[in-house]
């Protein structure tokens, strides 16, 4: 995501707390909690102060594996005047079997119909947009952003962007961006996001970071998607993103050669104007 122009202030606490290791029955099973916080402090451009800190426990239970995230941010004006605290929480707990995940789900696609992985929130990898409101992102070099509004949206989120290679407009990366952290509702279980992605693609989700409910999943051999539950951005708090590795490397192939064309035009430009000069002396 494009993040707004802001001023970091390397500022990070982390700390790791392990406690109740206890053994359980006959399989010397131990149950495990680790607590993570995290403080970083950003100054904005208007002169704001942005003070965020994050606790994250992670607890094992035998095989239920608990989640629990806390967020307090804290915005400030020059002055040290606190203008707005806000508290957001995340929790899920789920299983973990001795040879991978265990879950409650049935992991095989509706009806038993094939699994399509060539399409995302309506869009097709690889399909041509011919929108010409493109925008360039730092994070991003070889690729452009497009927005578009889906048929059917997500609930709780925002925005939606299209990411197309930079000569031919191919789609090579699809994302569905929420402001506000979807919350999983009033019920401690796995989140609804994750469930739906699992079920829609039959293959289990693969949890990426313990700092944050980060998670991937392999639906094809060249595509894949992750979603992140909170904390994912300076601006978007819950993102989900899909992507085509093929594309995303056509991309960067498109990108050098745009690149090459540049320096050619270039080069033949200056030699212009030496050739002028020349003349005109």
């Amino acid at each position: 995501m494009k993040k707004k122009s802001i001023q970091m202030c390397g500022i990070t606490l982390a700390t790791a707390l392990l406690a109740g290791l206890v053994a359980v029955g006959a399989n010397e099973k131990k149950d495990m909690s680790t607590k993570i916080a995290e403080s970083s402090v950003t100054t904005n451009d208007n002169g704001s102060v942005s003070r965020v800190f994050v606790e994250n426990t992670i607890s094992t239970n035998g095989n239920l594996v608990t989640e629990h995230r806390r967020e307090t941010r804290t915005t400030m004006d020059r002055d040290g005047n606190v203008l707005a605290t806000t508290t957001s929480e995340y929790a899920q707990s789920y299983n973990v079997g001795d040879t991978g995940w265990t879950l409650n789900t049935k992991l095989t696609p509706d009806n038993d119909k094939p699994v399509v992985t060539d399409k995302f929130m309506g869009l097709t990898f690889g399909e041509v947009l011919g929108e010409t409101n493109t925008v360039r992102e730092a994070g991003e070099p070889s690729l452009l952003r497009i927005a578009f509004k889906p048929k059917q949206p997500l609930a709780g989120f925002d925005d939606y962007f299209a990411y197309v290679t930079p000569k031919t407009h191919k789609i090579a990366k699809i994302c569905a961006c929420a402001k506000k952290a979807v919350e999983p509702g009033g019920n401690w279980s796995r989140h609804y996001l994750v469930e739906a992605l699992e079920k829609r693609y039959g293959t289990w989700a693969r949890p990426i970071s313990w700092s944050r409910p980060y998670y991937a999943f392999r639906v094809a051999p060249e595509r894949c998607i992750t979603v992140c539950l909170a904390g994912a951005s300076d601006d978007y708090q819950t993102v989900i993103n899909a992507w085509d590795e093929s594309i995303v490397r056509l991309a960067d192939q498109e990108e050098e050669e745009l690149r090459k064309e540049a320096r050619k035009t270039a080069k033949s430009r200056r030699d212009q104007q030496v050739k002028e000069a020349a003349e005109a002396f």
